[in-house]
């Protein structure tokens, strides 16, 4: 299927035209990725968080937009930040993930966008839409989404412990769908990690992300799952 019509709506709705403009890179490698291409796929724009992914986020290109926008470029993660008329827009380069700690981990430039989605958490987190409407889903992420499926993409065990917070977006995801459907696999990796959270992740950060639940469609199934799981019950206290 393709995208094409509702590519040109979310541009409209988030005032990308210019930013556009300046990246001046062909239709073909301007990827929408996360938030944004959920809001593609439910046709629903509201999101003002908008992540766009590039082959190389060049350093003209960073100097151009930082001479337009108020811009921050985090040179570590190949990384530029833009906030204007009440929108955040993230741009980055292909990255390959490189040491992880448990928390952060040191980037380094991936050569594909096959490479690059290996860093990503969720199978509907890791589907890229370029400026052509052409979808790109390496891990079935069109269809659990479509059918409320929240699903790690790789081993949730070695996945959550190359950082932390991928668990508690998890919990966090559960808001998204009405019903959402999971895996007793990855369930059974939150509960069993859940103790090491805290040594990894900062407390701001927990509540910061726990807290997005309130502005999701259904708080209530990750109020109810922590709820149930008395190794949980602690991160109610960040809600």
């Amino acid at each position: 299927m393709n995208y094409l019509k509702q590519v040109n709506q979310i541009i409209e709705f988030s005032h990308l035209e210019k930013i556009l403009e300046i990246l001046s890179i062909n239709k073909k490698e301007v990827y929408f990725i996360g938030g944004a291409t959920r809001s593609i796929l439910s046709n629903t724009y509201n999101n003002k968080d908008i992540d766009l992914v590039i082959p190389d986020l060049k350093d003209e290109i960073i100097e151009k937009i930082s001479n337009e926008f108020n811009a921050k470029f985090y040179s570590g993660y190949r990384s530029l930040a833009i906030t204007d008329n009440n929108f955040e827009y993230q741009i980055n380069s292909f990255r390959r993930d490189i040491r992880p700690t448990g928390r952060h981990t040191k980037v380094a430039k991936a050569l594909t966008l096959e490479e690059d989605s290996k860093r990503r958490d969720f199978t509907f987190n890791s589907i890229y839409i370029n400026l052509l409407g052409e979808a790109f889903d390496l891990y079935d992420g069109i269809s659990h989404f479509k059918n409320s499926y929240l699903k790690f993409i790789f081993d949730p065990i070695e996945q959550i412990q190359k950082d932390y917070l991928r668990a508690i977006r998890f919990m966090r995801f559960l808001s998204l769908f009405e019903n959402t459907k999971t895996s007793d696999t990855d369930l059974d990796a939150i509960i069993l990690l859940s103790k090491n959270i805290t040594e990894f992740v900062k407390e701001n950060k927990i509540s910061s992300e726990l807290k997005k639940i309130h502005t999701m469609p259904y708080p209530k199934n990750t109020i109810s799952f922590l709820n149930g799981n008395k190794e949980l019950n602690k991160f109610l206290d960040y809600l």
